[in-house]
């Protein structure tokens, strides 16, 4: 019994580190009309803290819609039916990503008006864990609306960042709005 908890603790961590070998998206599928992209911007010190510390960024893509009151039932514990979720580690020379937007097509009938997305990022340390070394904007709208303006996710130092991903948000909604 000792034997095999010892073996099962030891091969525990490989996908970690398999993922982690593979800093770059898998082969993608054949497109779909739900594919985004999304920017990805950091501070200096964000930026530079990720090289020397040799970190990876995990960006999430959750696709979901508001149920209709038939399929509430299937709905998550915050009122939203899950169409599809893709998380992929990036290396920190990524500026832009692209998510194939493979839903769950079969869903659609049961969400009230559009695909929606939630799009965030999160650093992970060489072992492919979460560090907390950085903090990122999330990204919330329909995926129309990622679609004619590619969401910008913005990663600041967890602590003392000199900058603020805030400003570099606010900046890029300033540069479009002109």
């Amino acid at each position: 019994m000792l034997h095999r908890l010892l073996k099962l603790a030891c091969l525990a961590p490989l996908p970690l580190f398999l993922w982690q070998c593979h800093a770059e998206k898998p082969k993608p599928r054949a497109p779909t009309p739900y594919v985004t992209t999304v920017r990805i911007a950091y501070t200096p010190m964000a930026l530079a803290a990720m090289i020397h510390n040799k970190n990876t960024l995990a960006v999430d893509a959750y696709y979901y819609g508001d149920p209709t009151p038939q399929a509430l039932p299937k709905a998550d514990k915050l009122g939203r039916l899950a169409l599809s979720d893709e998380r992929y580690g990036w290396s920190s020379d990524a500026r832009r990503v692209q998510f194939d937007g493979n839903i769950d097509t079969s869903l659609l009938p049961e969400i009230r008006g559009e695909p929606q997305l939630m799009i965030g990022a999160e650093s992970l340390g060489p072992d492919g864990v979460s560090d907390d070394l950085m903090s990122c904007k999330t990204w919330i709208g329909t995926v129309k609306m990622a679609q004619a303006k590619p969401p910008l996710i913005a990663c600041e130092l967890d602590t003392g960042d000199k900058d603020s991903a805030d400003d570099i948000v606010a900046a890029d909604d300033a540069g479009s709005r002109q």
